[in-house]
């Protein structure tokens, strides 16, 4: 269950970067994700409240914490998505956010396999070739610095998360949602740049933050019931729907050697899994 967990919550949250991809070409990065936020926290707190369990202090600062990270993850990749390429940026969001839980669990005493170590090396190979893209000249460096930094945010993110538990229901996600929401308006305000998306791109940007919001639920309650790590892993996933929703319906470059590379980078991902 927790991984089926891991795999849903891969899969939306894989559609809800598609959108936000379309808001964020048109408007600022950080108004992009300050706008889904409002939609994905009255998603988060409607679940919450009718959900198991209940509210928990200690799970509830967990979530404001992880959201402290995911505002700046979340800007970070809708930059990425705008200026780069889904084929460049979110592999080494999606190998990051694997990563960085994996990484916790060793530091808490979970020692790595030879498949996990396996895995790493076979999922940076395939971000090697995923990332190589002529044709996009400086914004291949521009993807690659956006997603490393989105990834480390966002892998920090989940590896608060996952300190929440089960008794603590699902109000982790309403304080990670609207935490980071509170900072993103904060920095739009601060930069003076809008603080909420306008026109048509509105439902765009409300489609990405619920689809975001129900992803995030996902994780939550994959964490309070399983590994960090196999969970972390599953949910890595979530490049595959963007770039097959980018390419379908939004004109995206996707070489041949990128789908390759982002084959590999599954079958990396796979590795770790496996253990």
């Amino acid at each position: 269950m927790p991984i089926f967990l891991g795999l849903m919550g891969s899969l939306v949250i894989g559609a809800s970067d598609f959108f936000a991809r379309y808001v964020a070409r048109r408007n600022h990065a950080a108004t992009t994700a300050a706008t889904g936020l409002i939609f994905a926290t009255t998603a988060a707190l409607l679940v919450a409240s009718f959900g198991p369990g209940g509210f928990r202090t200690t799970d509830y600062l967990f979530g404001c914490a992880s959201g402290l990270a995911s505002g700046g993850a979340l800007a970070l990749l809708y930059r990425g998505l705008a200026v780069s390429s889904v084929a460049v940026v979110s592999p080494i969001v999606a190998v990051l956010l694997g990563a960085v839980p994996m990484f916790w669990d060793v530091a808490v005493g979970t020692p790595l396999s030879s498949g996990v170590v396996g895995g790493v090396v076979v999922a940076l190979f395939g971000l090697l070739v995923t990332t190589f893209d002529p044709a996009l000249g400086d914004r291949v460096r521009q993807g690659v610095v956006l997603g490393f930094a989105s990834g480390l945010c966002f892998g920090i993110g989940l590896v608060l998360m996952a300190q929440t538990t089960v008794d603590g229901g699902l109000w982790p996600v309403v304080a990670q949602r609207s935490t980071a929401f509170i900072i993103l308006i904060g920095f739009c305000t601060i930069r003076g740049v809008p603080r909420i998306v306008r026109g048509h791109a509105l439902r765009f940007s409300a489609a990405a933050g619920i689809l975001g919001s129900i992803g995030v639920l996902c994780y939550t309650a994959g964490f309070q019931r399983g590994s960090v790590t196999a969970v972390a892993v599953a949910a890595s996933l979530f490049p595959i729907p963007t770039a097959i929703l980018a390419a379908t319906f939004d004109n995206d470059s996707l070489r041949w050697w990128q789908i390759i590379g982002v084959g590999i980078v599954v079958a990396g991902i796979g590795l770790i899994a496996k253990g």
